[in-house]
């Protein structure tokens, strides 16, 4: 993800993630989709069809585990703002899980470099019939060099 943030500069970047449940409320991104096209200087929308191929594959890798391994929500860059999400994104993630795709939970991640190239990055849980939260990030070694 750092080396596509650095090939991006000042355009927006995103896509889905993709993850692992390893105990009750606590996940591992294992993956994610990446569109480094879609995205313009303060606003990007992914492409469905890119991600919902990525998501795909990654059901086939996993063997269709659904209950360990799914869908668990979206990333994109702010790189010209804050590693927090705007009030758009947070309505689109809340109608998200409110619409009719059967979707419980998603996961909002926000990153950007910040100085020397440091890794920003901030997560917002939203579920359905509850106002969006702030969940915390622990990066491990393995994900973060």
């Amino acid at each position: 993800m750092q080396q596509a943030l650095r090939r991006a500069r000042r355009r927006e970047i995103g896509g889905i993630l993709m993850g692992r449940q390893i105990a009750g409320g606590q996940f591992e991104v294992v993956d994610f989709s990446l569109d480094e096209l879609s995205g313009e200087r303060a606003h990007f929308v992914r492409d469905g069809e890119h991600h919902r191929e990525a998501l795909e594959r990654f059901f086939e890798r996993t063997g269709h585990e659904y209950q360990t391994f799914n869908y668990l929500g979206e990333w994109h860059s702010h790189p010209g703002f804050p590693a927090a999400p705007s009030l758009t994104d947070l309505r689109s993630m809340q109608e998200l899980v409110e619409g009719e795709r059967e979707i419980d939970f998603a996961v909002l991640l926000i990153v950007k470099l910040g100085i020397a190239r440091r890794f920003i990055a901030s997560a917002t849980l939203h579920r359905r019939g509850h106002t969006p939260a702030p969940i915390r990030l622990i990066l491990t070694e393995e994900s973060h060099p």
